[in-house]
């Protein structure tokens, strides 16, 4: 008999948002005070972040200058992802170090929406997405989710079979496989021969007609899903993420292809929610956090230091009713590591709740941030440097 691999399904951690969002201006005093408990030096922290390059990004960045006391590393491409390349530089930088990586969403607190914040420099009130680089890369995703939910039906005919009726460019044959878009994993919606088999009950010009099993029935009816007959109705929220996958050649050419590959394997999870850029942003979150945290264990560029690796969401907010544009910080889990090995006890990361209390358990006063205002007012008398080439 031959062997059958079984497939291998990865699956996501439940990440949190509830509860669990923080303000930049209390978030970041409790991670220096956080660094502090852990044995870091004061004056000797050099903080690093991989963030978006958006300029809502910017108070937060801002606020980790404050205090940390000095401009922060820049460790992030595009859309929070994490260039694993720029270790060794910033760990030169300083003595201890610090990591803060977020992916951002927009959040309207009236709404309860995500995926959109307010351009103040644009004229009149122009809304656009907020993290527009995870939305142009899921966007062709979503088109073809899209299309396909009103080019797939669901009827009942005559005889009483429940039947459902698919696009030839949706079905993976073995003699004309999908190279690329969606496919149907009709495994999981149509009946199967004895023979391992699937079979249509008819075709017509573009489609196949398929009855459906007994399995994909029954949830139907468990969701309250009333059959039609005759030419039914198109199968619009009933395509659920476990009835398709996507076979692409990836769209991105640039640094960017980085975030649509964390994403492919999960995008029909993306499509499917009702909030599609705050999916994609917590799955790029973890997959960049796993991927971040290998590179540091298998290198030698935080040999003997300590660090400390933060990754999380950030919220944005902007501005509404006379109130600031905002940044909230949801953490996710953190690689903790401790000069010359000496503590066990973060031999492991710390997860998502465990973090949280962690980082409220600190104050949000911290004595030791910087005064900017002085500081840029010192910049402004200090003297003036006659700079001149080399002859």
């Amino acid at each position: 008999m031959p062997y059958n691999k079984p497939q291998i399904i990865r699956r996501t951690a439940p990440f949190k948002v509830d509860g669990l969002a923080m303000p930049y201006p209390e978030f970041v005093p409790r991670l220096y005070n956080f660094c502090m408990e852990l044995g870091f030096r004061k004056g000797k922290i050099m903080p690093s972040r991989a963030f978006c390059s958006d300029e809502n990004q910017g108070w937060p960045i801002i606020m980790l200058t404050k205090h940390f006391g000095t401009f922060p590393f820049n460790h992030g491409r595009v859309g929070g992802i994490v260039a694993i390349d720029r270790h060794g530089p910033h760990a030169s930088h300083g003595e201890d170090s610090v990591i803060v990586q977020a992916s951002h969403v927009g959040y309207d607190p009236h709404s309860g929406t995500y995926g959109k914040c307010t351009r103040p420099k644009r004229d009149g009130l122009c809304i656009s997405d907020s993290c527009g680089k995870i939305t142009h890369v899921i966007t062709p995703y979503l088109e073809q989710y899209r299309f396909a939910q009103k080019r797939i039906f669901l009827h009942r005919d005559e005889q009483g079979r429940f039947l459902i009726t698919a696009k030839n460019s949706f079905v993976d044959f073995e003699s004309h496989p999908v190279k690329n878009g969606l496919v149907l994993r009709l495994e999981n919606i149509v009946k199967i021969d004895d023979y391992n088999q699937i079979r249509s009950a008819s075709a017509l010009s573009t489609s196949q007609i398929y009855e459906v099993s007994e399995s994909f029935r029954q949830q139907l009816d468990h969701r309250g899903y009333v059959w039609k007959s005759g030419a039914g109705e198109n199968i619009g929220p009933q395509l659920t993420e476990d009835l398709f996958y996507f076979r692409e050649d990836f769209h991105e050419t640039d640094e960017s292809i980085l975030l649509e590959r964390n994403l492919i394997e999960f995008m029909p999870m993306i499509v499917t929610s009702p909030n599609p850029s705050l999916r994609a942003a917590k799955i790029n979150i973890q997959l960049e956090f796993a991927r971040t945290v290998e590179s540091i264990r298998r290198g030698s560029q935080y040999d003997g230091k300590n660090l400390l690796y933060v990754a999380g969401l950030n919220i944005d907010i902007s501005e509404y009713e006379g109130n600031p544009a905002t940044t909230y910080f949801v953490p996710w889990a953190a690689h903790i590591q401790i000069r010359e090995n000496k503590n066990e006890k973060y031999l492991h990361p710390v997860e998502q709740e465990e973090l949280f209390a962690l980082l409220k358990k600190q104050k949000i006063e911290n004595l030791d941030q910087m005064d900017l205002k002085e500081q840029i007012g010192r910049m402004l008398v200090a003297p003036r440097f006659d700079i001149r080439s080399p002859s």
